[in-house]
């Protein structure tokens, strides 16, 4: 129920992946329309058989095609997969489809744009909204505002051509949506334990696919670079992997004359990466000898089993939910946590749980404010006190927990009490911070932050360098009702509740990298509007004061425990 369109998209390996994306825009404000708008409306066919890309064998040029139609035909053959976009370049001119880098990227606009005539026939005005842009390593980036391009048309053979097209893709959304799809490309946390995913989105043959996505793992993103590390910097791929029934084998060069193998790290990035593409096992070659992992001689064969204590959530299936009960914390195994915390005198208003459940932390109300608890559920440890503070989350591993201060200041407290201050650099744009949420990985952070009323979700990188950060904050977009909570369900996933009043309020699943639009989660059969929400194995969430949960698969919701209510802020490890 709370995975988003991307991960349905993932069931099916048929339609795939190649070109990136910057596009430049240009103009020429100076030459004067002549005729009126045209409205181009969408125009590219939803779904595509697995065994070939035949929704574009109708776009090709056409004798005697107007100028506004040969725009939009380039526009729609970018989809296409075939090797250098050969359907788009039939409409340039043969000096054009040389100096074109469809390499270079893709903008992608809405569906409907305008094409304005200008000084004659030769010149065609594009004028689009941005939708996003996917960079030339496959990751995407959401892109708002106004684009565009002047295309000039010259006569090959009595047919008119573009001679000028952009460099990199210019597609619609709907191209963008049947032709691309999302794969993860797997790095390191800053603590070298788990695998972080890093977006791509390729519209490229299956084939292809898996020498793709190794190549994508010499370099992060440039939005994740700074939180991630790399165990395979410098190793390249020294020819096409090979794909044989129960596995496929990864020949790679640059490891150096001093190693002989890779690090752990290294084939946890690889295994994590390929396996999504349904192989049964790697095996992994350097210079053509093949390599085991270090700790690990006999494993010639990696499979994602060896290599799951690298998985980047790490949540037991059978994890306990958090939530506070009267003032004490409860678990959703029916019992108090154990510790004054567990007592209803305590004054608890929020609860966060390591990962591991070794380690908890908990908001205490007082009538002179909130003071935040940390270490092990019998003996908690007073550290930070202020007016307000948000609902704790938990790091990578069980080393430090974050909260905000009095809407302003976000701190990172570690386990023995001591506070630090984070650096948002980007505060003054987004405003009074309300919630934070570090991803199970320590990698990212789902930040909610605006003007009361106004609340935004925002994602974010955590770089570690002098310090913690919260670097390259982004939005996510779930439409205009303020948002008032947020918890990750897995690496790749948000679930934000929005709220407007008493009774105007919705749970939403979202892809953090942006590329997919935001799923509404069903909220029927709960006794009133949710109030909060926590994911995990499950959902939870809080409605009419009573703890509500609903499988991840399931469209129903169902009551947790059968008490007298008086519950809030439930939490799921992390």
């Amino acid at each position: 129920m709370i995975r988003s369109v991307r991960r349905r998209r993932r069931t099916t390996v048929g339609l795939l992946v190649t070109a990136g994306a910057l596009l430049v825009s240009t103009g020429c404000a100076s030459i004067p329309v002549t005729s009126p708008p045209q409205v181009i409306p969408q125009s590219v066919p939803a779904a595509a058989p697995a065994g070939g890309d035949i929704r574009y064998d109708g776009i090709v040029p056409r004798p005697g095609e107007a100028p506004e139609d040969v725009v939009r035909d380039f526009l729609r053959a970018g989809g296409s997969k075939e090797r250098a976009h050969t359907r788009a370049r039939a409409y340039l001119t043969p000096t054009a489809s040389k100096h074109w880098n469809d390499n270079a990227g893709a903008l992608i606009i809405e569906n409907s744009f305008y094409v304005d005539t200008q000084q004659g026939d030769s010149i065609r005005k594009l004028s689009a909204q941005r939708h996003g842009r996917i960079n030339e390593d496959g990751s995407y980036v959401p892109s708002e505002g106004a684009f565009s391009f002047l295309f000039h048309l010259t006569k090959v053979d009595g047919e008119w051509r573009i001679d000028n097209p952009p460099q990199g893709l210019l597609i619609e959304l709907s191209t963008f949506e049947s032709a691309y799809r999302p794969y993860d490309v797997y790095f390191l946390n800053s603590g070298e334990s788990k695998v972080v995913p890093d977006v791509r989105w390729y519209a490229a043959p299956p084939d292809s696919l898996a020498t793709l996505l190794v190549t994508a793992l010499e370099h992060p993103s440039k939005w994740l670079a700074d939180a991630v590390s790399n165990d395979l910097t410098g190793v390249t791929l020294e020819s096409n992997i090979v794909q044989e029934r129960d596995r496929v084998k990864v020949f790679l060069t640059g490891l150096g004359d001093q190693e002989d193998t890779l690090p752990a790290g290294g084939f946890a990035q690889l295994v994590w990466t390929l396996s999504q593409l349904g192989v049964g096992a790697v095996e992994v070659y350097s210079d053509h000898q093949l390599i085991r992992p270090p700790k690990s001689p006999d494993l010639t064969l990696q499979q994602l089993k060896n290599w799951q204590g690298f998985a980047p959530d790490n949540l037991s299936v059978n994890a306990s939910g958090y939530f506070i009960r009267d003032g004490a914390v409860w678990t959703t195994k029916d019992a108090p946590l154990a510790g004054p915390a567990g007592r209803n005198s305590f004054g608890a208003v929020s609860v966060a749980a390591s990962v591991d459940e070794s380690s908890v932390a908990v908001v205490q109300r007082s009538p002179a404010g909130d003071r935040l608890y940390v270490g092990a559920p019998g003996s908690l440890r007073p550290t930070v006190s202020a007016a307000t503070l948000a609902r704790p989350t938990w790091g990578s591993g069980i080393r430090e927990v974050w909260t905000v201060r009095d809407a302003r200041d976000v701190l990172l407290v570690t386990v023995d009490g001591h506070a630090y201050p984070v650096e948002v650099p980007q505060a003054q744009q987004i405003g009074p911070i309300r919630a934070v949420s570090l991803s199970r990985d320590g990698a990212r952070v789902a930040v909610v932050a605006g003007a009361a009323g106004r609340e935004r979700l925002w994602i974010g990188v955590v770089g570690r360098e002098d310090g913690a950060q919260i670097q390259g904050l982004r939005p996510l977009d779930v439409g205009d009702t303020p948002v008032s909570d947020v918890s990750w369900a897995d690496a790749g996933t948000v679930v934000a509740l929005t709220r407007s009043g008493e009774q105007d309020s919705s749970l939403y699943s979202i892809d953090v990298d942006g590329g997919s639009p935001a799923v509404l989660v069903s909220t029927a059969g709960l006794p009133g509007p949710p109030t909060a929400v926590a994911a995990g194995p499950t959902l939870l969430t809080i409605a009419a004061g009573t703890l509500w949960r609903t499988p991840v698969a399931s469209e129903s919701w169902t009551r947790v425990e059968d008490r007298r209510g008086g519950e809030s802020a439930p939490a799921y490890p992390g």
